[in-house]
């Protein structure tokens, strides 16, 4: 060993630690204007069912729109970063039905008498497109099934209680009459690879090919859509209870909310009521955005162009004030 192989040790195990990828995140994100909140620490169930604390890398906090002062529109984001080395591809299979589950954002506007439109987003995530079952793929050829769960996991975990407590903060406060919306989203940032099995491979395709080009399709980013299993659909669950025990008014807030919630966009529609925000809650843990970090900065641009878009449509239906009993709704006059 030279003495220079012997000097550049450090750079390998400083890498694996993770720390250079979320100061670089951390740095992208900054420059587009987002609060960095470090570490996101929560209390789970381990494997063992023991109360356990975990943490999620980075919280960020970005105002969207506040530009008539009248609201308060703001994106909240988990991130989890995982250093791969140079070579390695994190490989997905692409979601097998036309039939998606849309929907990355998470928003609390169910507890408001405001709405704002989804168009532009639903076409950002369809222009990303939607996977399942994703595999680990080392330089070396090695493969691992488990490569790509653990961050996966951790942010999976994290949105339930994350979900739980901006419903908490949007029900405690009045900012802007009740006008205040938080949208948020699990993101996954990796230096791996990321592919997506082409479309109409067969095994023989696979055994056949000669480069990993021959059946994968590289992409920027890609929407991993699973459903929880018993575990986190049991913690989920239990968490979407607490917040309707915590919060007894809750379902009249609902009740209020659906008076005003009027017009010929609702002859069709039903207005939220306690088992939209229950699955609200589950459903946070089912999708995550997951970005090669070279496209971090453009992927996150587009995705706050397509939610400034669908700003534009908001429609305010009501105000909620706050009373000596607790919070009134006003209707829009």
């Amino acid at each position: 060993m030279t003495a220079n192989q012997s000097s550049n040790k450090w750079k390998n195990g400083f890498l694996k630690t993770g720390l250079p990828l979320e100061y670089v995140t951390s740095n992208i994100l900054d420059d587009l204007g987002h609060f960095i909140f470090g570490e996101y620490p929560y209390i789970r169930p381990d494997e063992r069912k023991e109360l356990k604390e975990f943490s999620v890398d980075l919280r960020t906090y970005k105002t969207l729109d506040n530009s008539n002062d009248e609201r308060l529109i703001v994106l909240s984001m988990l991130i989890e970063c995982k250093y791969r080395q140079q070579g390695t591809s994190w490989i997905f299979s692409p979601f097998p039905s036309d039939m998606v589950p849309l929907g990355i954002m998470n928003s609390t506007e169910n507890i408001t008498a405001t709405r704002i439109g989804n168009e532009n987003v639903l076409k950002f995530e369809q222009n990303i497109g939607y996977c399942i079952s994703g595999v680990e793929l080392s330089a070396d050829g090695s493969g691992n099934t488990n490569g790509v769960k653990h961050g996966v996991f951790q942010l999976r975990f994290a949105m339930p209680k994350f979900v739980k407590n901006s419903y908490a903060s949007g029900l405690e406060r009045t900012f802007y009459d009740g006008r205040f919306i938080e949208l948020s989203c699990a993101i996954l940032v990796t230096t791996a690879d990321i592919r997506v099995i082409k479309s109409n491979i067969t095994l023989e395709d696979f055994t056949s090919a000669n480069e990993l080009d021959d059946v994968f399709e590289i992409k920027e980013a890609i929407i991993l859509n699973e459903r929880p299993g018993p575990q986190l659909q049991e913690f989920a669950d239990k968490l979407a209870e607490e917040l309707i025990e915590e919060y007894p008014n809750l379902e009249k807030r609902l009740l209020d909310i659906d008076k005003v919630l009027i017009g010929k966009e609702w002859k069709n529609r039903y207005s939220p009521d306690l088992d939209t925000i229950k699955r609200s809650i589950v459903h946070s843990a089912e999708r995550i955005l997951i970005i090669n970090h070279k496209y971090l900065d453009k992927v996150i641009k587009e995705l706050e162009k397509a939610l400034q878009e669908d700003i534009k449509m908001e429609k305010i239906y009501g105000k909620v004030l706050e009373t000596n009993g607790g919070f009134e709704i006003k209707p829009i006059e």
